[in-house]
């Protein structure tokens, strides 16, 4: 008997440990595995850039995508380029030249992020 107990137990902490986490709890903090994010596809989701850090290479293109049910939120880069404020849809940048490329969402101060382009 304790040794189904056992093995029960450790399905279900398997079974939990696998769901993602669907609530509104999002971390600005970047997706990273072992070194940080080098995703090209950004998502916005409420009050955070998913994941808030990414590098990529010289000529790559970054796509910002509006997470469904998110608010009004916009791309702008201190460089100048950026996006329409909006709730859906997405934006694009390529990066032509290394550096460090800040950015932000104007309605949302606190809502900041980087591309590291290499």
């Amino acid at each position: 008997m304790p040794t189904r107990l056992v093995v029960l137990v450790t399905l279900l902490a398997a079974a939990t440990s696998a769901c993602g986490g669907g609530g509104a709890g999002y971390s600005s903090a970047p997706n990273e595995k072992a070194g940080g994010s080098t995703s090209t596809t950004v998502t916005v989701r409420n009050n955070v850039f998913d994941p808030s850090a990414t590098t990529v290479g010289v000529g790559a293109t970054v796509t910002w995508t509006w997470a469904a049910g998110a608010i009004d939120h916009n791309v702008t880069f201190d460089d100048g380029p950026k996006s329409v404020t909006q709730s859906s849809g997405g934006y694009a940048r390529t990066f032509a030249t290394a550096g460090t490329y800040p950015y932000r969402c104007t309605q949302h101060p606190a809502m900041t992020a980087t591309v590291t382009v290499k």
